[in-house]
């Protein structure tokens, strides 16, 4: 599959409000790799974005109702064109979430990209003890701001 900086299928990795901490807003609308999937408030309510930990990395599984999932395959295919020109090294703003995976990638992090038919699932794994552990605290916060948010 193609290289993807984040193009997690972060995919519902947003929600509407914003969260901030540290001054830097953990989810935010005007994030250059997030933005794709919160200009659809309709998209972002038939959608589904769970991640979890594993023993050395994480799993994100999304699922989006089928009326829902070309404009998803589109927003991610959009996401990932952003990921290559953030790759190439062009300047974009970007939320805590998406700064904090792409320090795990610049670490080594590796990933697997599985598209399914309804959704897709996301792989990110390493073997230093310390992405792995960064890796952990992405899912934490994560689904503690989903939370808030009640996403």
């Amino acid at each position: 599959m193609t290289r993807r900086l984040i193009a997690l299928s972060f995919a519902a990795l947003v929600v509407a409000g914003v969260a901030v901490a540290g001054g830097q807003a953990w989810f935010d609308h005007d994030c250059a790799m997030c933005e794709s999937l919160m200009s659809d408030e309709a998209l972002m309510n038939n959608m589904n974005w769970e991640q979890y930990d594993l023993s050395n990395g994480l799993v994100a599984v999304t699922t989006v109702t089928p009326d829902y999932l070309a404009a998803y395959r589109t927003a991610h295919s959009n996401m990932n064109a952003t990921a290559e020109r953030l790759m190439k090294g062009e300047e974009m703003e970007l939320c805590g979430s998406c700064t904090a995976m792409g320090k795990c990638m610049m670490m080594g992090a590796k990933q697997e990209y599985v598209e399914t038919s309804t959704g897709d699932v996301w792989i990110v794994t390493s073997d230093n003890p310390e992405v792995v552990a960064d890796l952990h605290k992405w899912v934490a916060r994560n689904q503690e701001e989903m939370k808030k948010a009640k996403m």
